[in-house]
Formats: structure tokens, C-alpha cells, sequence
């Protein structure tokens, strides 16, 4: 062993304890900082190619859901203001000649 590395083990503030634990904290705080670092720049790249970090993940199958719901609803609304009366509206025996004449001036 040379005089160098005898010296270095041999350092006052090596061999105290106190030093070496908050030397310890020290390095776990400064690993935790440039983890967080590293975690925010990924954010941001990720944030800034789309938002979405899964490849193939996309919104726009949930837009395409709900704009197809809406326009089946309007399209329901519609059909119901527009149509005059229903299937089950129109007797299939008629009784009298009221209803068949009534029948016959709507279609």
C-alpha cells in the first residue's frame, strides 16, 4: 500500500461516523434530485410529442365514439318529430270507415 491510499483511509473526516452518514444522505439526495431531473425531462419530451407515452394510443376512437353517439341521438329525435304516427299506431283491421278513410288521406 502506498503513503497516498493510507492517507485517504486514515482522513479524519473518513473515519468519523457523523461524517460518513450525512456524506451517505448526501449522495441518496443528490441521486433523488437528478432522478426527479430526469423524470420531468422525459415528461416533457413526452408532452411535447403528442401527450401520449404508449405507442398506439391515440384519442381520437373515443372522439370518433362520441360524435357517433350524438348523431344517433339527433338522428332518433328527428325521426320521432318528423314521422306522423307509429307502427303501432295504425290498426291492421280497421273498424269503421272513419279509420279506413283516414287511412287512405294519409298515405
Amino acid at each position: 500500500m502506498d503513503e497516498e491510499d493510507r492517507r485517504i483511509e486514515t482522513h479524519p473526516d473518513l473515519v468519523d461516523p457523523n461524517w460518513q452518514k450525512h456524506a451517505e444522505l448526501d449522495a441518496w439526495l443528490g441521486a433523488k434530485k437528478e432522478l426527479k431531473k430526469k423524470r420531468r425531462k422525459q415528461r416533457k419530451a413526452a408532452a411535447s410529442a403528442g401527450g401520449y407515452s404508449a405507442p398506439g394510443s391515440s384519442r381520437w376512437p373515443g372522439i370518433a365514439a362520441i360524435v357517433a353517439l350524438i348523431v344517433l341521438v339527433v338522428a332518433a329525435v328527428t325521426v320521432n318529430a318528423v314521422q306522423e304516427r307509429g307502427v303501432n299506431e295504425t290498426p291492421w283491421f280497421p273498424l269503421d270507415e272513419t279509420q279506413i278513410a283516414r287511412i287512405v288521406t294519409d298515405a
